[in-house]
C-alpha cells in the first residue's frame, strides 16, 4: 500500500468515527449515558481524541513505523514560519474573516430561498466564564486537532499532488462538517488555510488563521447578547445585512480583502519559489500522482461527507 492509501484510509477512519459520534450526540445517547454537558463533551471527544490521539495513532502505527519518526516533522508542516509570513498570516487572517462573512451570508440566503430552515442554537452567554470556555471548545482546540487532521494529515498524504492539496484539503475540510449551512465558507476558509501550508510547509499559519476566525466568532455572539462598550459591533453589523447600502458596502469591502489577500498570496508564494517549497509553476502537473479516480479512500471519504451533507439539506428542507 502506498503513502497516499495508508494516509487516505487513516483519514477515512477519522471521518467515520467523527460520523458516528455526531449520529450519537443527534440520538441524544450521551445524556442517556449521564453526561450533563453533551455540547462539552461531544467537542472534546471529537477534537482531542478522534482528530487528535486516533489521527497520531493511526499515523505512527502505519507510516511512521515504516518511514521512522523523523518524517513526522516534515509530513505534519511542523516547522516555523518567517517573520515576513508571520505578518502576512494575520493579514490573510483578517482578511479571510471578512470574505467567510460575506460568503456565508450569501450562501444561508440561497439556503433560504430553496427552502432550507436553519434552527439556530444560541450559546447563552451569560457571564464571562462562559466565554473562555466557547473560546476553548469552539475556537483553542479545532485551531489545534482539525488543522491537525484536515491540513496536517491531509498534506502528509497529498502533498505528492502539488497545488491540488489545497483543493484536496478545502474539499475534506468542507465536508467534514457535514452541514449544508457550513458548506460554503468553510470550503473557502479550507482553500485559504491550505493555501498558506503549501506555500510555507507549515501547518502552524493555518492554526493561527483558524483561531482567528472561530475567536471572532464567538466573540461577536458574547457581543450581542452583553453589548457594553462593544455594542457598535451589533450596530454595524445589523447595518450591513439589514440595508441596502449596508450589503453594498459589505460586498465591496468582501472585494478589497479578496484583492488583498490574492496580492499576499502572490508574495508568499515568490518567497516558497525561492526557497524551494513549490515549483516555478503555478499548476504543474505532479508527476507519478495516483489519479483521484483511482484513489479507494479518496472516492469514500467524499462519497461519505457528500452523503451526509446532502442528508442535513434535505431535513432541514423537510422541517
Amino acid at each position: 500500500m502506498t503513502k497516499r492509501n495508508s494516509i487516505g484510509f487513516i483519514y477515512l477512519a477519522v471521518i467515520i468515527a467523527s460520523l458516528l459520534l455526531r449520529v450519537a450526540s443527534s440520538l441524544n445517547i450521551y445524556s442517556a449515558l449521564g453526561v450533563t454537558d453533551t455540547d462539552a463533551f461531544y467537542s472534546c471527544v471529537v477534537q482531542i481524541l478522534i482528530f487528535g490521539v486516533m489521527t497520531f495513532a493511526l499515523y505512527f502505527l502505519t507510516v511512521g513505523r515504516r518511514e521512522g519518526l523523523q518524517s513526522f516533522e516534515v509530513d505534519f508542516g511542523v516547522k516555523g514560519v518567517s517573520g515576513r509570513n508571520c505578518l502576512r498570516t494575520l493579514a490573510l487572517a483578517i482578511c479571510m474573516i471578512v470574505v467567510s462573512m460575506g460568503i456565508s451570508y450569501v450562501w444561508q440566503t440561497v439556503l433560504g430561498l430553496i427552502g432550507y430552515n436553519r434552527v439556530p442554537s444560541p450559546t447563552d452567554y451569560s457571564d464571562f466564564g462562559v466565554l473562555v470556555r466557547e473560546l476553548a471548545l469552539v475556537a483553542l482546540l479545532p485551531a489545534a486537532f482539525e488543522e491537525i487532521a484536515h491540513r496536517g494529515l491531509v498534506y502528509a498524504g497529498y502533498r505528492e499532488c502539488g497545488w491540488k492539496f489545497v483543493l484536496v484539503s478545502a474539499l475534506f475540510f468542507s465536508l467534514m462538517h457535514q452541514n449544508i449551512v457550513q458548506t460554503g465558507y468553510t470550503f473557502f476558509a479550507g482553500l485559504c488555510m491550505a493555501l498558506a501550508m503549501y506555500y510555507t510547509g507549515s501547518i502552524f499559519p493555518g492554526m493561527f488563521m483558524h483561531f482567528l476566525n472561530n475567536a471572532v466568532s464567538v466573540i461577536s455572539g458574547y457581543i450581542a447578547q452583553n453589548g457594553g462598550v462593544f455594542s457598535f459591533v451589533t450596530v454595524i453589523e445589523n447595518w450591513m445585512t439589514g440595508t441596502v447600502v449596508g450589503v453594498i458596502t459589505g460586498m465591496l469591502l468582501v472585494a478589497v480583502c479578496l484583492a488583498v489577500m490574492i496580492i499576499l498570496y502572490m508574495r508568499m508564494r515568490k518567497d516558497a519559489e525561492k526557497r524551494g517549497i513549490v515549483s516555478g509553476e503555478p499548476f504543474g502537473k505532479a508527476e507519478g500522482a495516483e489519479p483521484f479516480y483511482k484513489d479507494i479512500p479518496f472516492i469514500l471519504i467524499v462519497v461519505i461527507g457528500v452523503g451526509a451533507t446532502l442528508f442535513s439539506l434535505v431535513w432541514g428542507i423537510m422541517r
